[in-house]
């Protein structure tokens, strides 16, 4: 779908998912593909949802709780990030990729959508998360 640009944290399954998505069209990179691996895992949460936000990606998270922590939850509502956070945190590549391709026409949706914004993927689907900002 065109359009949308993805960006992989780290704890997402790496070259397993990402590739998958591109095999179905996705425009999808890894942190470690778009800032080098060294750099890549040394990036705080909030530096790469700052840098990921600017550069107009989709960031594509495993952990919900994005949207509950203050310095994260910060980070996305300062950066107008929109982020797409899996529901469950034992989740496999292959899980994840298959929820994604399941839900693509949402997920691609939701890049249109105004920013800041964190939404959970499970299986029922997507749904619109509070971001937790004083």
């Amino acid at each position: 779908m065109a359009g949308a640009r993805f960006l992989l944290d780290r704890s997402v399954g790496g070259r397993l998912l990402v590739a998958r998505l591109r095999d179905a069209g996705w425009d999808a990179r890894t942190l470690a593909e778009e800032y080098g691996d060294v750099r890549a895992q040394a990036m705080r949460d909030e530096e790469w949802i700052e840098a990921g936000s600017r550069a107009g990606y989709l960031l594509l998270v495993k952990d919900h709780r994005v949207a509950s922590r203050p310095l994260e939850a910060r980070a996305i509502y300062m950066n107008d990030a929109r982020v797409i956070a899996f529901t469950r945190g034992d989740l496999t590549a292959q899980m994840m990729g298959d929820f994604c391709l399941k839900h693509e026409a949402a997920i691609h949706k939701w890049a249109t959508v105004r920013p800041p914004f964190v939404v959970s993927l499970g299986v029922s689907g997507l749904r619109r998360k509070h971001l937790n900002v004083t």
